[in-house]
């Protein structure tokens, strides 16, 4: 074992994968169209970052939605993740487009080592309603909706899998690209 991870009491592993990557360059309106071409898992979580808050929300298959299925406002979007247990495309606002990058773990791409590792969310679970938690920091007066299936446990938090390759000319491995994997239940330190 490499290290603790302490918000869920397991081992951070050393593993090896195979990792496929490509960039995407898009206008925000061909956003799901992307998404339905390059997911193969027709589902997926997503996280944007917006000029006056962060939102998160699912993708469908088809559509990104919102609680309550409203339609994210692109126009907002400053950065968004979408991701499942196998892939992510994460994106950043260039002007009038969105550029960023696919990854996806599978046979077809370069073999490469990872290391999962687990942050916790702020808040606890106040509500549970179809597929959605809402965590709730009491002390700060803020709550979050996300989604996340696991409805009965205390904490939550964000499984991230961090990359590794080494520096030709120094030698030196260190992560060298991450992606969101999945909102998962945290260890509540009882």
């Amino acid at each position: 074992m490499i290290g603790m991870d302490l918000a869920r009491r397991v081992g951070l592993v050393l593993c090896r994968c195979k990792k496929f990557s490509e960039s995407v360059d898009c206008p925000p309106h061909e956003l799901e169209k992307i998404l339905r071409e390059k997911f193969s898992e027709a589902h997926g979580i997503f996280v944007a970052w917006q000029v006056q808050s962060i939102v998160w929300g699912k993708f469908d298959g088809d559509k990104l939605l919102l609680k309550d299925d409203a339609s994210p406002n692109f126009d907002d979007w400053l950065e968004c993740r979408v991701f499942n247990r196998r892939e992510e495309l994460h994106i950043k606002r260039a002007g009038e487009k969105f550029v960023g990058r696919y990854v996806r773990d599978d046979d077809s791409g370069a073999e490469t080592y990872y290391v999962d590792s687990f942050a916790r969310l702020w808040g606890e679970r106040s509500a549970t309603t179809d597929g959605w938690i809402t965590l709730r920091d009491a002390a700060r007066k803020i709550s979050m909706s996300v989604p996340c299936d696991d409805g009965d446990q205390k904490f939550y938090g964000l499984t991230t899998r961090n990359y590794i390759g080494s520096d030709a000319a120094t030698g030196l491995s260190g992560y060298v690209d991450y992606r969101f994997v999945a909102i998962e239940s945290a260890w509540d330190g009882d």
